[in-house]
């Protein structure tokens, strides 16, 4: 068993990506898979204990299991990882899993990080403070790729646009204290404003994907960060 986890999804993207080219490129099995969400205990357990009519070998990936919610489904799974020791199952998680929780579990266990200083960028953004955003903008753009900075600023605006439209009920199972700092950061914004930020990166993100643009994501990002 394997577990990839933490905030820096493009390395731990990365590094599942390879161990399913790898997987493949040794045994010519099928990949498995399964979206933690809507996982069910019978469907993981034929996966990881039954061999295809063909014989060929499985390799089982779960993404976003410990995202989940809290039922009697989910923590049926995670009682029986804890007691297998299966060598081809991934769990991949988009965010970073206390640890507490991964000492039953068997197997190898990596954690992908991101740089601190992203997160004071994240906290940093509200009108008025673009310098201040900025300088810790282009901090963090000599640590991580450009990318996973732009996957981050999206995420923080969808929290602030849940944060000010719905509250801390809009925010789900988050972290109480994670909850009331976006929160309190909404405040400085209001509603249009964050959807208009957010119906910006969506642009950037087709311009990107698309090449319609003569910009790097780098300038983009700091074109946008410079308007608020």
């Amino acid at each position: 068993m394997m577990i990839l986890h933490g905030e820096n999804n493009l390395l731990s993207r990365q590094r599942l990506t390879s161990e399913i080219a790898n997987f493949k490129n040794k045994t010519q099995g099928e990949v498995l898979k399964f979206e933690g969400s809507s996982l069910i205990l019978m469907d993981l357990r034929q996966a990881l204990e039954s061999s295809s009519l063909l014989g060929e070998i499985y390799l089982v990936v779960i993404e976003n299991l410990f995202s989940r919610r809290i039922s009697k489904e989910k923590q049926k799974i995670i009682d029986y990882l804890k007691k297998t020791v299966a060598q081809n199952l991934i769990i991949w998680e988009g965010k970073k899993i206390d640890g507490r929780t991964l000492t039953s579990f068997k197997g190898q266990v990596l954690r992908f990080d991101l740089d601190p200083v992203i997160f004071r960028f994240l906290d940093s953004l509200s009108p008025g403070k673009a310098k201040i955003s900025l300088t810790l903008l282009h901090q963090c753009l000599t640590q991580d790729p450009p990318e996973i900075i732009f996957f981050m600023l999206a995420r923080q605006i969808r929290f602030l646009i849940l944060a000010a439209d719905l509250g801390k009920k809009g925010l789900g199972q988050m972290e109480s204290w994670r909850a009331e700092k976006l929160i309190r950061q909404a405040r400085y914004f209001t509603l249009i404003k964050l959807m208009k930020i957010y119906r910006q990166l969506l642009k950037i993100e087709v311009q990107q994907k698309t090449g319609q643009t003569p910009f790097t994501l780098s300038s983009q990002l700091d074109l946008l960060v410079a308007s608020l």
